[in-house]
């Protein structure tokens, strides 16, 4: 009994202090540097970008040193020159001049340029008679009732002497219708003017 007992109490001891011991925990695996070289990398990369907006600035780039003025070459004056004096004009003598003076007056009278007589123009008045009297021939009409209904026309409005006359020729017969003989231009241009009135043009027939 006691064997067993004791074997027992072996047994529950040995369990009892292999309950009481505490089990090992497995260690965490190594961590990968992976997140701090992303970070690394966006901030090189927000570096970057803010240098590049920086020189692109109007004010970002460094100023240009102004180029040096060309040296200016000095110009020597030229040295001044005394001026010539002018040569004095050696006066002429007396007798000269006067000679001159009479060839001149001689010279005159031979430069003299003769103008052509022209005769003055004389107007002749309208009252003038005229070198040949004047007929005005009102119309020529194939038909006489048609030139005696003229010939009326001209008489009711005064114009003197007014006649017609027949033509026979080649082209066949023709009844012409005149006013006149005048004898001035002044008696010409009123029966004209009284003619036009009447709207015809007259024909100035010489001579007849």
């Amino acid at each position: 009994m006691a064997r067993q007992d004791y074997a027992q109490k072996r047994r529950g001891g040995t369990s009892a202090s292999r309950k009481a011991a505490p089990r090992r925990q497995p260690a965490p695996p190594p961590r990968k540097p992976w997140g701090l070289a992303l970070v690394s990398l966006i901030a090189l990369g927000g570096l970057g970008v803010l240098i590049y907006l920086l020189l692109q600035q109007p004010g970002g780039a460094p100023a240009a040193k102004p180029a040096a003025p060309a040296p200016v070459a000095k110009v020597e004056k030229p040295a001044p020159t005394k001026p010539t004096p002018a040569p004095t004009p050696t006066p002429q003598s007396e007798p000269e001049k006067s000679g001159e003076r009479f060839e001149f007056y001689n010279m005159l009278p031979k430069s003299t340029v003769e103008t052509p007589e022209v005769s003055a123009y004389k107007s002749t008045p309208k009252t003038a008679k005229l070198e040949t009297k004047i007929l005005l021939q009102a119309g020529s009409f194939r038909n006489s009732a048609d030139a005696e209904q003229m010939r009326a026309k001209m008489i009711l409005a005064g114009l003197p002497n007014v006649s017609t006359s027949r033509t026979e020729g080649s082209n066949g017969v023709w009844y012409r219708v005149r006013t006149g003989p005048f004898d001035t231009r002044a008696e010409v241009n009123a029966a004209t003017n009284k003619l036009y009135t009447l709207n015809i043009h007259p024909l100035e027939i010489r001579g007849e």
